[in-house]
């Protein structure tokens, strides 16, 4: 079976951290196997983000979305991932949503915060491509082939 976008985007991720980083994939939940939904479930955990990062500094909460197109829905964005992000205050802490527009080959890291403000005072129903532009830091990614390998460590630099 052919691996989805979304999972390949985490893994491409996942290997651009670099290796002195703390690196940790958050479990997905079992309300969800194998796209379908299981109707079964009666507790399903809900995490915060898909994974963390520790650097030397700060702690990194990373929400990891990739999509075809100028925008991506509101709707791919659960609730408790926007509020619980958002109302992180720590100065150890900084939680993230990283958009990446897969067939623009651009990918953008935007503040919690300024998505759920975003969404809370927009008519729209998705956030577009040149407000992530606007908004957010882009995080740099060189294509190899197929797979990308994205600057993460001058990304993490730029927040400390």
């Amino acid at each position: 079976m052919a691996q989805n976008e979304g999972k390949r985007f985490e893994e491409d991720i996942k290997k651009s951290v670099p290796s002195e980083y703390f690196y940790y994939r958050f479990k997905d939940g079992t309300g969800n196997f194998n796209g379908t939904k299981n109707e079964n479930v009666r507790f399903q955990a809900k995490n915060i983000c898909d994974c963390e990062v520790m650097t030397d500094n700060y702690l990194f909460l990373l929400e990891l979305k990739s999509h075809l197109g100028k925008s991506i829905s509101f709707t791919c964005i659960s609730n408790n991932q926007i509020e619980e992000m958002a109302k992180i205050d720590h100065k150890m802490i900084r939680p993230y949503f990283i958009f990446n527009f897969r067939d623009l080959e651009q990918t953008f890291a935007v503040e919690a915060k300024k998505v759920k403000i975003y969404i809370e005072t927009t008519e729209r129903k998705s956030i577009p491509f040149d407000w992530c532009r606007e908004n957010g830091i882009e995080v740099i990614g060189h294509k190899k082939k197929v797979r990308f390998n994205y600057d993460l460590d001058k990304f993490f630099r730029q927040n400390i």
